[in-house]
This record gives C-alpha cells, sequence and structure tokens, in this order.
C-alpha cells in the first residue's frame, strides 16, 4: 500500500508538471494605433521661404520640380542661419540681389564675391521664362555650375536671362517689398559701387515653412 501511495503521488506531481509546461506563454500586448507621423504631417503643402527685412517680408513658393539641387542648397543655408544679417547689396529697376556673405562686412566693394563653399551644378529649363517674380541664384557668366549662395528676385521680364540660371521659386506675397528695396538711394559718384544702396538692405533671416495650397496667392503678376 505504501508503495501505490507513492506512486500515485508521484504520477500526480509529474501530472501538474506537464500540465503547467504546456501552458501558453502570456502573450504581449499588441501595441496601439498610432497617428500620423510628425514629420508625415509637416512634408504636406508648399515649401517657402520668407524672406524677412526691414521693409516687410518677400514670400516665395520654392520649386523643388524646377531645381532640385539648388532648393536643397538654399533650404539647408536658410535653415542654418547662413543669410542672416547678409544684406540685398544691388538694386536696379529690373532686379534685386542679395545674400553675399560679405555683405556683412563694411566694405561694400567685396559685395556680391562671396560663396558658401558648394556649388550647385546648372539646372537651367527653358520653359520657365524669367518674369517678373522669379528667383534664381546667381553664377560667374562664364561658369554655368558656379551657383552657391546669392540669389536675386526679378521685377521685371528678363526674356536674355531664359535657359540661363537657375530658377527656383517664384515670390507669392511682398513683391512690393521687392520694389520698394529696388528704389531706395544708391551710392552716388562711384562707379565701382554702382547699384549699390547708400544704406544697408539687410536680410534679417530666411525662414523655411510648409503652407497648404488655399494659404498660397499668387501676387507676383
Amino acid at each position: 500500500m505504501k508503495i501505490t501511495t507513492f506512486a500515485g503521488l508521484g504520477l500526480l506531481t509529474l501530472y501538474f508538471a506537464v500540465a503547467c509546461s504546456q501552458e501558453a506563454p502570456p502573450t504581449e500586448p499588441a501595441p496601439p494605433e498610432t497617428a500620423e507621423e510628425p514629420e508625415a504631417e509637416a512634408e504636406k503643402g508648399d515649401l517657402v521661404a520668407v524672406i524677412s527685412t526691414r521693409k516687410g517680408d518677400i514670400v516665395v513658393k520654392l520649386l523643388p520640380e524646377l531645381a532640385p539641387e539648388t532648393v536643397s542648397q538654399f533650404v539647408q543655408l536658410a535653415k542654418a542661419g547662413f543669410y542672416m544679417r547678409t544684406t540685398f547689396h544691388y538694386v536696379s529697376s529690373g532686379f534685386i540681389w542679395g545674400g553675399d556673405p560679405f555683405s556683412r562686412d563694411n566694405d561694400p566693394v567685396n559685395d556680391g564675391l562671396g560663396n558658401a563653399g558648394e556649388w550647385v551644378e546648372s539646372e537651367f529649363n527653358k520653359d520657365h521664362k524669367v518674369e517678373r517674380g522669379c528667383v534664381g541664384m546667381m553664377r560667374k557668366d562664364n561658369d554655368p555650375n558656379s551657383s552657391s549662395c546669392q540669389f536675386f528676385i526679378v521685377l521685371r521680364r528678363k526674356s536674355e536671362w531664359d535657359g540661363k540660371y537657375n530658377i527656383f521659386g517664384d515670390v507669392i506675397e511682398g513683391i512690393e517689398v521687392a520694389d520698394e528695396i529696388s528704389k531706395v538711394p544708391r551710392v552716388k559718384n562711384n562707379r565701382k559701387l554702382a547699384n549699390r544702396p547708400a544704406a544697408k538692405q539687410i536680410i534679417r533671416r530666411i525662414d523655411i515653412e510648409r503652407r497648404q495650397p488655399e494659404e498660397v496667392t499668387e501676387e507676383a503678376s
């Protein structure tokens, strides 16, 4: 009887051990459904650059489908604060020109000679006419691949520039600000400084934003 009892207890213990070993492992709770990533949300809308000046803001709709590398360079520089306190160092009735890091100093002779240390190859497009409101990168006359950081805003049709510059944006707000800058008094009696403003036309900063299409209105015409 004692042997049978011990044998029975042994079988019972073995039964519970096997049963426990066959229990399913605890399941981890399913991850909650996540909302759309903020980064993905931020990518919606038109990419614009807001050029802040003492006379007001100039809003430029960027055109990566037209000049992707130029837009990328401009956006990186703007986000890095490269354009802060540079100036529009050249003004005329046809266009204004700025963004040179040398324009921060007090030597107007070197304005127009600076660069960002990186260059963009030509992204010319003959189909995109250089009309009022076009924004493009300046370059050396003899080098189509020398665009870097300096840019211009066109104030009247420049047919002679069609297909010769990297046009990367269109002014959608504030073209009247560019007009006002173009009309400031210039340095007098100095041929070397022709078209230089007598007082600095400072670019406070350039901010890069996304705007929904309904927020974007064409004003450059």
